[in-house]
């Protein structure tokens, strides 16, 4: 189902982030509506829905199970001729085109579905506050900037060890806070430190790492999780208690851009989920449509 980068184009009419059940229903209506769009995940979608152990509300299918009803889903992709590419997001600058940064590859997109749940991480004391200011998501990407400096990465999986890796041949030091078993493949320069995090420390920029019982002297703080807090992925996204905040068109605060499934907010239901993707799917081709009309005028909430 995964596509490789070498085949992606440099633009899209929609681009849709994340490939759990509202971003595939979403994947699915721009299909039918013959839409040029790229449906963006991780390797595996949906893990929430694989474990659940039985399905009771959705229609047509009694006590279904969760894994078996995710692999109908991933079936009804793939006879569809839809492809899920592995990009994952690490900004998203608003346009119009929006941009899409990934660690690798940037593209743009005239439409934006974002579609990539909720978080199960919470943000660190002071990682808001030092975004930009030696906080970041990808330390591939900013390495340049922290050469014969000391980072520090903060990794929810083995992709972190990666850019630890990468870190090493340009760091003075880099420290590694594993917040998962089996560290597998770090460079020998690299420390790891067993410790939970509890804060980023610092006035105008990054000074420290508090671990509690240790303070960790570094300039910069990368953070590697499965999915970004949606705040944190696009600048100046309008929130509503920790959820994207979005109409009853599934449109956000920002021009061209929706939002659908548990990122919005309660109720967290696959129902709810694959219902608002087709309705954000329906409401951005509509939008598209409108940016071709030379007389149009596209309304920002």
């Amino acid at each position: 189902m995964s596509e490789d980068f070498q085949t992606l184009k440099n633009h899209y009419e929609l681009a849709i982030v994340g490939c759990g059940p509202a971003g595939m229903a979403a994947a699915l209506n721009a299909k039918i509506r013959k839409r040029d769009f790229i449906l963006m995940g991780t390797e595996f979608c949906s893990p929430k829905l694989s474990k659940a152990p039985q399905i009771d509300n959705w229609l047509g299918f009694p006590e279904i199970g969760g894994e078996e009803l995710r692999q109908r889903f991933l079936e009804h992709l793939k006879k569809s001729e839809i492809h899920i590419v592995s990009f994952r997001v690490n900004n998203i600058y608003p346009g119009p085109p929006f941009t899409l940064v990934g660690k690798d590859q940037s593209l743009e997109a005239d439409a934006i579905i974002i579609a990539t749940g909720v978080s199960v991480n919470k943000l660190f004391p002071g990682e808001t506050k030092l975004l930009g200011k030696g906080v970041g998501y990808c330390a591939t990407c900013d390495g340049p900037l922290y050469k014969n400096k000391n980072v520090a990465i903060v990794s929810y999986n083995q992709e972190g060890e990666d850019e630890a890796n990468f870190m090493a041949d340009i760091c003075a030091k880099v420290y590694y806070i594993p917040y998962y078993s089996d560290v597998l493949r770090l460079d020998p320069r690299i420390e790891v430190k067993k410790s939970k995090v509890i804060g980023i420390v610092g006035t105008q920029n990054v000074e420290q790492l508090d671990l509690g019982g240790e303070q960790l002297r570094v300039n910069g703080v990368f953070i590697i999780r499965e999915t970004l807090p949606a705040e944190q992925l696009v600048s100046g996204l309008e929130m509503d208690d920790g959820a994207i905040k979005v109409n009853h068109k599934l449109e956000t605060s920002l021009s061209g851009l929706f939002a659908a499934g548990d990122c919005t907010g309660q109720p967290y239901q696959l129902i709810k989920a694959a219902g608002e993707g087709g309705t954000a799917a329906l409401q951005a081709v509509k939008y598209l449509d409108n940016l071709k009309s030379p007389n149009s005028k596209v309304p920002i909430l």
